[in-house]
């Protein structure tokens, strides 16, 4: 019966092999673009046998538009998670940076241009403080980012005393200046061409740069990169940095696009980035993936939001299926035992 047993054993042991090896020809290695490609091709059939309108030209347009801003702060996280690190405080800063430059422009009419500067620079400098608190200092991302969420939502609440802010919160109204951000160039939405530039420029940094090689070195193995010469502690704090920069130009998009912006928008959108990070595929450790991976990973929680639209299910079923995807998003980060 051992002898069986052991025999039995191997034979099942080959043909896992194999089902891994399978596996690795179709999704690629860990960090392949085509593992968030394959996961996007299976949602889009199945949604589109769910609620055959999903496929209409009007809805993609409708998804490719809201979902443009995680995609532009799911790429900035993917250059936190690529050095190993996380940012779980950029929906606050998102909610923050849309806050900010409502309350520039529509109650202390401050010019455009200033306004958007000013917001920019003011996201780019808490990340920066940020990262330079997780590399300097060694505090632990997760609980320097925690108190950036917590930070960053209150301040959002006591810019209007906790209320939204739209042209009509003064009178006469006074429309945005930035409302441009959100109409269209040549029949295609100005949000669209932002999140594909954001996702094309990072990539290109990633994979035509020294600057993304050394990121990918700190992630891999940040003491072998120091020995070489990296200066790890400031490429940790320039990728915060940027995701801060990110998530408050997805504030803005957004605030343009809703016409107003509550203090509390965002909620949920740190975890969601997140997971389409993971989904693109940047393990946790960091060390490899693509930009274009992440973007991808967002536009899957794009369609699972959607279709719960379409089908009319209440907006609470979104806790569930995202928590689904997060689930899939952790077998991910294990490295995959199904290409390894």
């Amino acid at each position: 019966m051992g002898m069986i047993d052991q025999q039995a054993g191997s034979v099942a042991w080959l043909k896992l092999q194999r089902l891994r090896s399978l596996m690795q020809r179709l999704l690629g290695a860990e960090g392949s673009v085509r593992r968030p490609i394959a996961f996007l091709i299976i949602a889009f059939i199945i949604a589109t046998a769910i609620t055959p309108s999903f496929a209409r030209a009007g809805n993609l347009n409708a998804l490719l538009i809201s979902s443009s801003f995680l995609i532009v702060t799911a790429v900035g996280e993917a250059f936190v998670i690529m050095v190993g690190s996380i940012d779980l405080g950029a929906e606050s800063l998102l909610a923050c940076g849309g806050m900010f430059i409502a309350w520039l422009t529509v109650l202390h009419e401050v010019p455009t241009a200033p306004a958007l500067f000013l917001t920019l620079a003011a996201a780019t400098l808490v990340g920066l403080l940020v990262g330079l608190l997780v590399s300097k200092v060694h505090i632990p991302s997760f609980i320097v980012t925690l108190g950036t969420y917590w930070g960053m939502r209150g301040i959002a609440l006591l810019l209007n005393s906790g209320s939204y802010i739209s042209p009509t919160s003064v009178h006469p109204p006074r429309p945005f200046g930035f409302g441009p951000v959100a109409q269209g160039t040549a029949g295609v939405s100005n949000l669209i061409i932002i999140a594909v530039v954001l996702v094309a420029l990072g990539q290109c940094v990633l994979s035509l740069t020294p600057l993304g090689l050394r990121l990918k070195m700190v992630g891999s193995n940040e003491v072998a990169a120091r020995r070489t010469g990296v200066k790890a502690a400031w490429l940790k704090a320039s990728v915060f940095a940027v995701s801060a920069f990110l998530a408050a130009s997805a504030g803005i998009m957004i605030t343009a696009w809703q016409g107003s912006i509550y203090p509390l928008t965002a909620q949920g959108y740190s975890l969601e980035a997140i997971a389409a990070v993971i989904l693109g595929g940047i393990p946790f450790r960091g060390g490899r993936g693509t930009i274009v991976g992440a973007a991808l990973g967002a536009l899957l929680i794009g369609i699972i939001n959607d279709v719960i639209v379409l089908l009319g299910l209440p907006s609470l079923y979104e806790y569930i299926f995202v928590a689904l995807v997060l689930v899939v998003a952790g077998l991910q980060a294990r490295g995959g035992p199904l290409v390894k």
